[in-house]
This record gives C-alpha cells, sequence and structure tokens, in this order.
C-alpha cells in the first residue's frame, strides 16, 4: 500500500483492544483485559485502503474503502461531534472525533453500524501533528483544535523575553521567580502534550485519570537488556504539568554532606538562600506538622509519631544517619500535592502552546537563533532568552541534536556522565497493638518517615509511609484516604480489613556511581528522527552492586524494627508474587526495581576547575550565549535525595543569576 500520509495517535486511557474482526466486518473489542502500555495507533490512508497499525500490541487493520464520507459538524450538548465513515464489505466502521467543550479533553470512538452489542470505546489521545493529515482528507475537517492556546504560526513576529520548554517543578519555578524579579516579561512555554489533568493525578476522580502515561523517546542498549535488574529509566509524563502531575510529594533538603562533589559557591547559594525559597514556594511541610482531617480526626498524628519513635533505633543499624519525619509537598491550604497546571496556566503574560516538541535548536555558531518545532514553522528568538526546564533525557538528546562536537568542542561530555536511583520496595504490617497507639487514636492515621544512609560515600534512603486502621473500616475507605494523602503508594489488596493494622510501605533509594564511564548516553547514528534518536547504556559496577545489596539488608533491619521483638512472628511481608502476607522476606528478585528513578547529570554545571562541565555556574551552555539548562540534567552528582526541591531552588538560582547578570 502506497502510503500518502500518515498520522499518530497516542491513547492515554487505553483499557480496551481497539477493534476486532467479526463476520467479516470490523467492531469493537469487547474484551476487557487491561493494557498496561501507552498505545501508539499509526493511521495510513492510500486510496483505497486504510491501515491502522498498534505499535504497543502488534495489532495491524487493514480494510478497503470504495467510499468515504466527511460528515458535516454537529453540536450535542457539549459535545461537538466529526464524523468519518468508511466502508469495508458489507459493513460499517465509523470513526468520530469527540471535543467536549468542559476541559478541553479530546477522544476518537469506533463505532461499529448494526451492532447493538458493541458499545463505543471512547480514547483519549494526544495529537502529534495529525491535523494536517486529516485537513487533506476533507476541508476543515479539524477545525475545532482541542485546546484553545495559540500555535507557533501566530507568535511568529512578536516580541518575548524568554522561552522555555517544559512546563513541569522546574519551568514553573524559573518563571514564578522571573516574574518576580521582571514582573512585564512576556514568556513562551512550549509543551509538547496537551493540558488533560488540571492538577495532581490522585486529586481527580479516576474515570478522568489516564493510566500508564509515561512515555520513553528514547533507545536502550542491547547491553542495558542483558541487565539481570535495570532495564530501563521511568518515562517522562508528555501532558501539561509533566512529572508533577504524577509524583510521591516527597521534599527531603540534602545536607552539605550529601552535596559532597557539587561546586562550592553553588553550595553556599542553595544552602543559604535557595533552598529556603523553595521550601516556601513548594509549600513543604514535615508530616508531623501537617493539620489534615479526615470525619474530624487529624490523619498524620498519633500513628506519625509513634512511627517515628519506632524507627528512631534504626541509627544503630550500621551505615543509617538519621530518622526523620517526612517533608512532603502538601503544605498548601488543600493538603495536597504540589502540581504545576493550575499555578503556571494563570500567571501573567505567560502563553502557552500545546502539542509544540521542540526538535532542533537553531543557532548562528555563537548563539541560538530559531527552533524547529513540530509544527512545521520556525519559531525566531531574536533576543529571547532560552530555558531548557525539560526532563534530563529529552533535554539532552535536543542538545545532541542540535550543537555538534565539531563546532563546540567545548560540550564534547555531554551525554558522557549519567546517574540514576535504583529502587527496591517493601511492604510490611503488623498488628496496630504494637505501635501503641491510644485506644482512643483514629480509625484510620498515616505516617511518613524519611531516613538517610551512607557507605563510602555512596548515598541511599528509605522513605517510608504508612497506615494504620481499625477493622470497622472499609478498604475502600481506606484505599481512598491513602491515594489522597500518602506519599508512597499503598497497594488496596494490602488492606486486610479483618484485623486491625499497621501497614508500611517502604522504598528504598540509592545513588547510581557517577563516574561509571559505561553508563552514557549518546545519539544513535544515521537515525532520521530528532526526537528519539538517543540511545541509553546502563552498567552497574562493583559499587553499585555493593550499594543495593547495603540497601536491601538496611531496609529489612528497620522494618523489622516495626516488631515488638527481633525475629517476632508479628511482623510479616507482603509477596507479591502470589498475592500473600507471609513471615519470611520477599526475595531480592521481586523487591528490586527494573526502572531507574530521577535520572540526571548529563550535563552537569561545574566551576573553572572542571573543564569538562558542559554548563557554566550562570547555567549557560558553554560557549552557547542565550541557551539555559535546569532541571536534573544539571546535577554533578546523583546523591540519593529526592530531587524536586532541588531543581526548584536551581531553577530559582537561574533566574536570579540571569536578572542580576542583565543589571551589571
Amino acid at each position: 500500500m502506497s502510503q500518502i500520509s500518515s498520522v499518530s495517535l497516542r491513547c492515554i486511557n487505553y483499557n480496551n483492544s481497539l477493534v476486532a474482526v467479526y463476520r467479516g466486518g470490523l467492531i469493537l473489542e469487547t474484551t476487557t483485559k487491561p493494557t498496561k502500555e501507552t498505545a501508539l495507533w499509526t493511521v495510513e490512508y492510500g486510496s483505497p485502503s486504510w491501515k491502522l497499525f498498534n505499535s504497543a500490541s502488534s495489532v495491524c487493520l487493514t480494510f478497503n474503502t470504495k467510499s468515504k464520507l466527511i460528515n458535516s459538524s454537529q453540536e450535542n450538548g457539549s459535545t461537538y461531534k466529526k464524523s468519518l465513515e468508511v466502508k469495508h464489505d458489507d459493513c460499517r466502521l465509523q470513526f468520530r472525533l469527540s471535543l467536549t467543550a468542559v476541559g478541553n479533553k479530546l477522544s476518537l470512538e469506533l463505532l461499529a453500524e448494526n451492532e447493538p452489542s458493541c458499545k463505543a470505546s471512547a480514547v483519549f489521545f494526544v495529537r502529534e501533528g495529525f491535523d494536517q493529515t486529516f485537513r487533506e482528507i476533507g476541508k476543515d475537517f479539524f477545525s475545532i483544535h482541542p485546546n484553545t492556546a495559540k500555535t507557533i504560526a501566530d507568535l511568529v513576529g512578536n516580541y518575548y523575553d524568554y522561552v522555555v520548554i517544559g512546563s513541569s517543578f522546574c519551568s514553573l519555578a524559573f518563571i514564578h521567580r522571573t516574574l518576580h524579579n521582571e514582573p512585564e516579561a512576556k514568556i513562551i512555554v512550549l509543551e509538547r502534550g496537551l493540558k488533560y489533568l488540571p492538577e495532581h493525578h490522585q486529586q481527580c476522580p479516576p474515570s478522568s485519570t489516564p493510566g500508564e502515561v509515561e512515555s520513553r523517546p528514547w533507545t536502550i542498549s542491547n547491553e542495558t537488556i542483558q541487565n539481570e535488574f535495570v532495564k530501563n529509566v521511568h518515562g517522562q509524563i508528555p501532558l501539561l504539568g509533566g512529572r508533577s502531575t504524577y509524583w510521591s510529594g516527597w521534599s527531603p533538603t540534602p545536607s552539605i554532606k550529601e552535596l559532597d562533589g557539587w561546586p562550592e559557591d553553588l553550595k553556599t547559594s542553595l544552602l543559604e538562600t535557595y533552598f529556603d525559597l523553595a521550601h516556601e514556594f513548594l509549600g513543604v511541610i514535615d508530616a508531623n506538622q501537617m493539620n489534615i482531617q479526615e470525619n474530624g480526626n487529624f490523619l498524620y498524628d498519633i500513628f506519625q509519631n509513634s512511627l517515628r519513635t519506632c524507627l528512631d533505633s534504626a541509627t544503630s543499624i550500621e551505615s543509617v544517619e538519621q530518622v526523620l519525619h517526612g517533608s512532603l509537598a502538601m503544605g498548601n491550604n488543600r493538603f495536597i500535592k504540589f502540581s504545576t497546571p493550575e499555578m503556571l496556566l494563570s500567571k501573567k503574560n505567560v502563553s502557552v502552546i500545546f502539542d509544540c516538541t521542540v526538535e532542533k535548536i537553531l543557532h548562528d555558531g555563537k548563539k541560538a537563533t530559531a527552533l524547529q518545532t513540530s509544527q512545521g514553522i520556525p519559531l525566531p528568538l531574536n533576543d529571547s532568552k532560552l530555558i531548557l526546564a525539560m526532563s534530563t533525557l529529552p533535554a539532552t538528546t535536543l542538545v545532541l541534536n542540535s550543537f555538534k562536537n565539531t563546532e563546540f568542542p567545548q560540550i564534547s561530555h555531554v551525554g558522557k556522565r549519567f546517574t540514576a536511583h535504583f529502587v527496591s520496595s517493601v511492604v510490611a504490617r503488623v498488628p496496630r497493638q504494637y505501635l501503641s497507639l491510644a485506644e482512643n487514636a483514629p480509625e484510620v492515621e498515616l505516617g511518613a518517615v524519611y531516613i538517610t544512609g551512607m557507605k563510602d560515600k555512596a548515598q541511599y534512603h528509605l522513605q517510608l509511609s504508612g497506615v494504620t486502621y481499625t477493622q470497622c473500616k472499609d478498604s475502600s475507605s481506606i484505599h481512598g484516604i491513602c491515594k489522597k494523602y500518602s506519599a508512597n503508594s499503598i497497594p488496596r489488596e494490602c488492606l486486610d480489613i479483618t484485623q486491625n493494622f499497621a501497614v508500611v510501605s517502604c522504598s528504598t533509594l540509592g545513588e547510581l556511581d557517577y563516574k561509571n564511564k559505561s553508563n552514557q548516553f549518546n545519539l544513535i547514528k544515521n537515525c532520521q528522527s530528532l526526537i528519539d534518536n538517543g540511545e541509553l547504556k546502563l552498567c552497574l559496577n562493583d559499587q553499585d552492586n555493593k550499594l543495593w545489596d547495603l540497601m536491601d539488608s538496611v531496609t529489612f533491619k528497620v522494618m523489622s524494627k516495626l516488631s515488638p521483638t527481633e525475629n517476632s512472628d508479628a511482623l510479616e511481608y507482603w509477596h507479591e508474587t502470589d498475592k500473600t502476607w507471609r513471615q519470611d522476606a520477599p526475595p531480592r528478585e521481586q523487591i528490586r526495581k527494573k526502572f531507574l528513578v530521577h535520572d540526571a547529570s548529563t550535563m552537569w554545571i561545574g566551576d573553572s576547575t572542571d573543564t569538562e562541565a558542559p554548563v557554566d555556574l550562570d547555567y549557560h551552555i558553554q560557549c552557547v550565549n542565550n541557551v539555559y539548562i535546569t532541571g536534573g540534567a544539571l546535577w554533578p552528582t546523583g546523591g540519593s535525595w529526592n530531587p524536586v526541591l532541588t531543581i526548584v531552588a536551581m531553577a530559582m538560582h537561574l533566574a536570579d543569576s540571569i536578572y542580576k547578570n542583565a543589571r551589571c
């Protein structure tokens, strides 16, 4: 089949197989088997054939059409509908695009005529340049745009002070601080996804939240695939707000000891000024100070203090350094996890351009001059400053594609350093009475404790979230409270309401050795794509393996502190493989996660003594005057602490640095 045009539909809220062949025709599949991967559908048209291909499930549908019809737009309540009908043999298959006026939710439905037993299945998707394809099929078919924002074409000829790529923590923190310094500054935000979630997904109804939304626009090397445990890195969230709509809320402040290996001037600025600013901006609050109430009772109160007291003795374990109340970014008036969409869209003089992927930074050898984007029209930068507030690997891909080593030898080490956090997760429970809770303690309470550790300068930490409950509560009510207000995820199946329990979920994170030269991120040779042509190579060395073994050992020693005596049969562990509680500890192949988190350090920041650092202390890419980096890519070392407070502090520091330098 000759391909005239193609279109990609990224299905986000996708649970069912899309279509199946039945009685010679195409109908909706009625199976409810969930698909955990993000489904990417490609549609190709070459008269008289249509072809749909799903890369996640390897489903390919091809059908001929003798006639095709574009129906006129019609209003149906609050939903505008446009239909494309195609004929396959004697059965008619209808594609319907629906734009809901409330929330600008765009969906794709497949309808089979004369098949009453088959219900239409709505699928929300992110557009990737297919509006032009549909316009070729029928005039003005896609005239109703899924968002009200301007396009790149609308910006040409306008003046703006800053162009920010990305819409998550770093983006909002930089914009917030910049507008504090320059209230009249004009800022453009380029977001590859659409507006979908108004706030953190845990605050949204389950029916409106996507399931598996992560995308990974990079390739994994063959060596990485052969690893025993680590297979990849957690992906990015291709929606407005990015990772801020899907995160745990943990926001610890690193100590000067944990910042070992960072430039001294940067450490001083962060510790003296910017950690405090980030703390206030995110609304970070210690768990024992949160006044969240449910049914008139405080959620973080008696159990929080009891859990902390129970675990205080963990400092006697070799390599454990501190036991702290968990610091969570939930200190707002609703005590919900911080996210960026609402605040970002309310900022004065800030315009957000959705569905816009930056493919390449164009330059004249000294400064960036324009951006090549997926919308097809270059965005001139003129005198604007360009801020890369993206996740680590996409930002690195963009820089590698834009600035070649032959032209910019000063940044030849981009991608040659990589670090992240490897993770082990354990869930344990003990009868409620072992935590010395008062008889009048609330029926449901939460707890959050943060424990730091270090061995031979290699860092790790434990983040523990707990819930205690009585059997008079139903599991759905308990899970609803956990989902809304706890940090770590506590699976509903772990909540056995036949007894009064305390259930504690522990995630232990350790730093990948940043000195390991085998870990790199490079471009794939002869790859035509400018978005997903990066390749990540991961290989754990002896230091990593020793640290991970130590982490697992410490994790079980810490969890044993929950029981009244060592080796007590009161403590049980959740075994995910057979969905049972048992007294024996789960094996490491069950608790060790296959995906690294918090990837960092590909474009680390350094002072004049670090001749290989791609970024200087003013956050410039070396020898490119108007391009600045923020986010995890900047980190000289990975440490083990959760990164959000630190990347927010650095984004604010960047804003102040630009402002001060402009006034010199």
